[in-house]
């Protein structure tokens, strides 16, 4: 199971990586603990890594059985993602996944790969950054232009900490999300 308290490793093998780039298509928006608990128990079905599962079952099915939620939006991430090469593509690869946004893309590159300058945009990185006075900074993930604004914002946070992007955004997810996660 993905701990998502530890989602770094830029050692993974094949299905690791494969059950965590649908970790992070799953997390999208939801509880990442409560997710990763549904996640496990939707891949506990089968045999082979979590690709040759995908196919071996009724993915619709399995998805409403597993409560993920976002049915639709599953369905087409796990049907396309199982053709992606998952050690060499890139976030524009991943978005092209319809389902698939910045936030997602940037949080599997900069968690499985060493060294990326990718941020993940989500609730609690907004937060922070506003917190440190920026301004204009939206309550949600934005998109586009817009993302890539932001992003440079919290990679020059990230530098002036000497931290890479992935230790800067785990740090700020563990504190913030603790009152959403009761930890």
């Amino acid at each position: 199971m993905i701990d998502p308290n530890q989602v770094t490793n830029f050692n993974r093998t094949i299905p690791e990586l494969q059950e965590f780039v649908l970790f992070c298509a799953v997390v999208a928006g939801k509880s990442a603990h409560q997710q990763a608990r549904k996640l496990e128990w939707f891949l506990e079905i089968g045999e082979g890594s979590p690709f040759e599962k995908i196919v071996q079952i009724d993915l619709m099915q399995r998805l409403k059985e597993s409560k993920l939620g976002q049915y639709n939006r599953l369905y087409t991430i796990f049907k396309q993602i199982i053709c992606v090469d998952l050690e060499n593509c890139t976030a524009e690869q991943l978005e092209a996944i319809p389902g698939i946004g910045q936030k997602t893309s940037r949080f599997f590159i900069t968690h499985s790969r060493p060294n990326q300058n990718y941020a993940i945009l989500d609730t609690h990185i907004l937060a922070w950054l506003k917190s440190l006075g920026y301004n204009d900074i939206p309550k949600s993930t934005p998109s586009g232009k817009r993302y890539q604004e932001i992003e440079q914002l919290f990679l020059f946070e990230a530098k002036q900490r000497n931290m890479s992007a992935a230790d800067l955004d785990l740090q700020i997810w563990k504190e913030r999300s603790k009152k959403y996660e009761g930890i």
